[in-house]
């Protein structure tokens, strides 16, 4: 192992076992400073920052790895879920209807990470139509992921709906 490896082993201990974000932050920060076009530090610390709502940030190291590897489906996704936190609809949907259509390896969660993004704008007749997908999806593939997560999904949606209605 690596001065990098080392590093990340410790950080990726202090975001599973510890919780400790400050030193997740710190250690990433280390591994950048070491190798600034290692992707691991740069996505590790762009979760990180998303879960302390520092969301611009987030995006910030996002965009570093998809200028390093463009193909980089995880960044593109995440960037997609920031953009929805940050009220960006249009632009995250760009993103995860580019996934949902073309990254059969990241589909799953992209259709996931769309139906939230219809429920959080409250676009109903795009949320219908992702939930189509999703279905047809479980059909094909049996995907325990899509169902244990649409179960969640709609259970949101359902209060949100009831909400609505009151």
């Amino acid at each position: 192992m690596n001065k990098i490896d080392n590093i990340m082993s410790e950080a990726e201990h202090a975001y599973f076992k510890e919780d400790n974000l400050e030193k997740v932050l710190q250690l990433t920060k280390e591994a950048i400073e070491i190798d600034s076009t290692d992707i691991r530090p740069l996505n590790l610390m762009g979760v990180v920052l998303f879960e302390k709502g520092l969301n611009k940030e987030s995006i910030t190291c996002f965009d570093k790895i998809l200028d390093l590897d463009p193909s980089y489906n995880d960044a593109k996704l995440k960037k997609g879920q920031v953009l929805t936190e940050l009220g960006k609809y249009d632009e995250a949907q760009d993103i995860l209807d580019h996934l949902i259509d073309n990254e059969d390896d990241i589909k799953d969660e992209a259709i996931i990470a769309k139906l939230s993004l219809c429920i959080e704008n409250g676009n109903e007749k795009e949320y219908q139509d992702t939930l189509k997908v999703c279905r047809k999806r479980i059909a094909e593939k049996n995907s325990k992921y899509l169902k244990d997560e649409l179960k969640f999904i709609e259970s949101i949606h359902n209060i949100m709906d009831k909400n609505k209605k009151r």
